[in-house]
């Protein structure tokens, strides 16, 4: 078994020091995958490298590295040698960089065994062919150079030289990396083997439908710190940290159906004053765009909290421990992504005419929920009332935490600030006798929020740059019917966000545009969902869009939720008939078994 405790890792850099790891505690066990996953830059090699003794000279170490029980921590360059490869092998990232271009792959693959088993060369280089020819590679490689090689060949190579002496400790570092599809499946079978034979294995990688596969748990690393580990079965269907869930949102899965998602901000660099070495008042974030005063920022709290979905006042005071949650250890102060909207039992009645059954739903911060169903199945009615705009007959509404009737009874107007909501007819939801400036405005100006004429005039401007519309003074003059319909819906969507709400509510915001605007409208609209960290709720009769943009779905039937999951499990294993002939209407193709 090997693990790591309280690992810290600083790079001396002039008169700093770059913090690549922050008190890492790792553990890796026979017969058990695990893997890391994480931003570039989020410290996964240097990990890697420290755990074999191969930091930079001008690394600074503290922390616990024990290889069974045995401490590794400030062993001479002499030990480990005596422990790498024969130990602890790594298939280190950059392949063809990390194989001499003077020596022939056979020479290269038999070296372990002249130097800790002390073999001749003539013995070694037999062994070494067959340990090539395991890999399936043709026994000529061994007198190849790399150059020679393919990146699979390589990547064979590279395997063969790191199993042959049977270490117990396996470390890839992105193994599948620039890999054509058969030769990532090989790898993954080289995985699964060594891993049936007890090896404890670390599997670094970008690709996290491999990691998903082939390990047992996955860490989540951000700038030094673990932020989630959880099982590895759990990664695409239930992240619990919002970093996690960008992460998976980013990734292009084959399965997938929502478009790239993407995380908002950038990461940073965190830096440490080389004098003060582990005071937590001289440890600094650097900012890759605005490093702010004299290049550093003052660092509390969280470090995902500047791109969190969810962040609040405290997360950026107060410093998360890492929890075990449900089977997940998570560094999040909230205790994982939580519920922004919560519905019980909600129900609605049009002169005594049923139009919501009792209906719960849960939306949660941060994501883009599509509430699809033919119409008059009662998705605007479920929306407005999710929005506050209408009152239940019945049920309990929960926003925030907090009771949503007692907040329209008591601070109507702060819960307005909110909820941005965008009608599904634009020319009907603003006023005709208002220009472009007035209709961005007026939420400001009803809920007072006009300080002044500069700042209102800022803030609409700043408004309509985000929708992509022109600031000019002749067009903030222009009426309604003077604009075409995509530039109306862009000023409803500014309209909708200019009190900065935490959720926006969309309904059917693109069934009258063409398809041209349509895509622009809906591109808009999750740019601004991921800047932002909205929660979106989308409501449409469009599978097809709610496939592109959603993360979750609910299914809306006669006025009841009749599914609610995974935007790929509901499109693609349907639970429910109604589910079924929905996308049966959508394909035209026939029987929906036939489809699938």
């Amino acid at each position: 078994m090997l693990e790591c405790s309280q690992l810290q890792v600083r790079y001396r850099e002039g008169e700093h020091d770059l913090l690549a790891l922050d008190r890492v505690d790792l553990r890796l066990e026979p017969g058990r995958v695990l893997a890391l996953v994480g931003e570039s830059g989020s410290g996964k090699t240097t990990l890697a490298r420290s755990l074999l003794g191969l930091t930079d000279k001008n690394a600074r170490i503290d922390g616990v590295v024990r290889l069974d029980g045995e401490e590794l921590t400030g062993f001479s360059e002499g030990a480990w040698n005596r422990v790498r490869w024969a130990r602890i092998a790594m298939v280190g990232q950059n392949g063809a960089a990390a194989l001499n271009p003077v020596l022939s792959i056979g020479a290269q693959v038999a070296e372990p065994l002249i130097e800790h088993r002390g073999l001749g060369s003539g013995a070694a280089l037999a062994q070494a062919e067959m340990a090539l020819t395991a890999m399936g590679l043709d026994p000529a490689a061994a007198r190849r150079y790399p150059h020679e090689l393919s990146g699979g060949q390589i990547q064979r190579a590279l395997l063969a030289m790191a199993l042959i002496l049977d270490p117990q400790v396996l470390i890839l570092d992105e193994p599948t990396a620039a890999l054509d599809p058969p030769a990532r499946q090989f790898v993954g079978e080289v995985i699964r083997d060594q891993r049936r034979r007890g090896k404890a294995i670390l599997l670094i990688s970008h690709d996290l439908d491999s990691c998903r596969r082939l390990a047992d748990r996955v860490a989540v690393l951000y700038l030094g710190r673990i932020l989630e580990e959880l099982p590895a079965r759990d990664l695409f269907a239930n992240p619990c940290h919002p970093y996690t869930r960008a992460l998976v949102r980013s990734y292009p899965r084959i399965d997938g159906v929502r478009d790239l998602g993407g995380m908002r901000g950038d990461a940073f660099y965190r830096m440490v004053h080389a004098h003060d070495r582990l005071a937590a008042d001289h440890v600094h974030t650097m900012g890759s765009g605005d490093p702010g005063e004299n290049g550093h920022a003052p660092e509390r709290g969280c470090l995902f909290a500047p791109r969190c979905t969810q962040a609040e006042a405290a997360c950026r005071e107060e410093e998360p421990e890492l929890c075990s949650v449900g089977g997940h250890r998570l560094r999040c102060r909230r205790g994982g992504i939580v519920n922004l909207l919560e519905l019980h039992q909600v129900e609605k009645a049009y002169a005594g005419v049923p139009a919501l059954a009792p209906v719960d739903l849960r939306l949660r911060q941060g994501e883009v929920f599509g509430l699809v169903g033919e119409t008059g199945s009662g998705k605007s009615t479920l929306a407005m009332i999710a929005a506050g705009a209408l009152r239940p007959d019945g049920g309990q509404r929960v926003f925030a935490g907090r009771d949503l009737e007692d907040w329209l009874r008591r601070e109507r107007s702060t819960l307005a600030r909110q909820v941005g909501i965008v009608q599904q007819h634009p020319a009907l939801a603003v006023s005709p006798r208002f220009d472009v400036f007035g209709i961005v405005a007026e939420p400001l100006r009803i809920q007072g929020q006009t300080d002044s004429a500069d700042v209102l005039r800022e803030r609409v401007t700043r408004a309509l740059v985000e929708v992509h519309l022109p600031t000019a003074p002749e067009f903030l003059r222009r009426l309604p019917h003077q604009l075409n319909q995509g530039a109306l819906q862009r000023l409803c969507i500014a309209r909708a966000l200019i009190t900065e709400p935490l959720l926006l509510i969309a309904d059917e915001p693109t069934s009258a545009l063409d398809p041209s605007v349509q895509a622009k409208i809906l591109k808009l609209l999750l740019d601004l969902q991921i800047e932002k960290g909205l929660t979106l709720l989308l409501v449409t009769h469009d599978l097809g869009l709610a496939r592109k943009v959603c993360d979750r779905i609910g299914v809306m039937h006669a006025g009841r939720l009749v599914e609610v999951g995974n935007a790929a499990q509901v499109l693609q294993r349907p639970a429910h008939p109604y589910t079924r002939e929905l996308l049966n209407a959508s394909y035209e193709l026939g029987d929906f078994d036939e489809c699938y």
